[in-house]
């Protein structure tokens, strides 16, 4: 019954806007409407039909869709009409209710009303019926984004952009959402603890993130953040100017720390064969060091001495550890500006 009501308020508008006197004279006399059958531009519900109109179709967050061409009026505050308007599209649509002047109201015809497919008859009979029916299917909408909000988060991180290019402080840093709303922020190999809240104000999802630790982190973080968009791959946050677009990743292509585990290669011997070479993309971007050219070289060490001496450096293709949790050093030389970077790294052998 539910989705049959929704099913209808999606094609409301056709005739909510639409009016028998759609050819005025310009000489001819026009009655009055009732009262209860106009929204003034102060009103609640003026304000949220603009949100709707406002509304990209990708980014919806109401059942409600429009449905063009239609004609709608505009009355004074003697309640006469003062302007026809025939709108075309969502944008000509919104562009027409920013300019109703205050103290001007939108007309409705009452009652709407259908048949339902199960034979029911569907009717509204005046705006607050109608605000009702909007209400319902914003209430409708946000049980699914809440229902999406608590699927997305399963088995899967968001990894960290910042929309301002000039930025680069938090860019791939990840979070790592647990079921109950509690979080791990890596950035940089640092990690940070916190837990985030998504809710509704109205019919705007925000989320509110707080940080367990002061800090620079919590300093830029801790906020209520409105959820501009939403999908269940990208979600991007904005406040006071500031915006980031956070996107799943479920494939392990991300870094963390700089920490690096493999499986045993026979149980309990606590030995794993490690790869290095596949550590070097997490290391530049954890250690936020320029991509590697023909010029410069990385090599691995077994200790902090081989490492500033260049001495004993070992395969990247093949490494067995020779402690169970071992720290191993990572020398990047980068040829042209002649810099160089020593960086220590922790390699585990684990029980799988």
């Amino acid at each position: 019954m539910k989705k049959q009501f929704i099913k209808i308020v999606l094609v409301l508008f056709v005739g909510i806007f639409t009016f028998s006197c759609s050819d005025l004279d310009d000489n001819e006399e026009v009655g009055t409407v009732s009262l209860e059958n106009i929204i003034q531009k102060e009103s609640e519900l003026f304000d949220l039909i603009e949100r709707v109109a406002e509304t990209d179709d990708e980014d919806e967050i109401t059942c409600i869709k429009f449905i063009y061409s239609f004609t709608m009026l505009e009355f004074d505050a003697d309640l006469m009409v003062v302007n026809q308007y025939t709108v075309s599209s969502d944008p000509d649509f919104s562009a027409i209710l920013e300019n109703i002047p205050d103290g001007n109201s939108i007309g409705i015809n009452f009652p709407i009303q259908s048949i339902l497919e199960s034979g029911e008859e569907f009717l509204i009979q005046n705006k607050d019926e109608l605000k009702q029916a909007i209400d319902d299917c914003i209430e409708a909408q946000q049980e699914e984004i809440i229902g999406e909000c608590n699927l997305i988060f399963q088995e899967c991180v968001w990894i960290v952009s910042h929309d301002d290019e000039t930025e680069d402080i938090y860019e791939n840093a990840v979070f790592d959402v647990a079921d109950n709303g509690t979080f791990q922020f890596y950035n940089n190999g640092e990690l940070h603890e916190g837990t985030w809240i998504f809710y509704f104000i109205e019919d705007e999802l925000h989320v509110n993130i707080t940080f367990e630790e002061e800090g620079i982190t919590a300093d830029d973080w801790n906020f209520d953040w409105k959820v501009v968009s939403f999908t269940d791959e990208v979600m991007q946050f904005e406040n006071n100017g500031v915006s980031f677009t956070l996107t799943k990743e479920c494939d392990d292509n991300y870094c963390t720390q700089l920490i690096f585990e493999e499986c045993e290669t026979t149980v309990g011997a606590e030995i794993s064969e490690f790869v290095f070479e596949n550590y070097i993309p997490c290391i530049l971007q954890i250690e936020d060091l320029a991509t590697l050219t023909d010029d410069d070289s990385i090599a691995f060490y077994e200790t902090q001495q081989d490492a500033d001496a260049e001495t004993n450096p070992l395969s990247q293709t093949s490494y067995q550890n020779i402690q169970q949790e071992q720290t191993m050093y990572v020398r990047v030389n980068y040829g042209i500006s002649g810099e160089f970077f020593i960086i220590p790294i922790i390699i585990i052998s684990t029980a799988c």
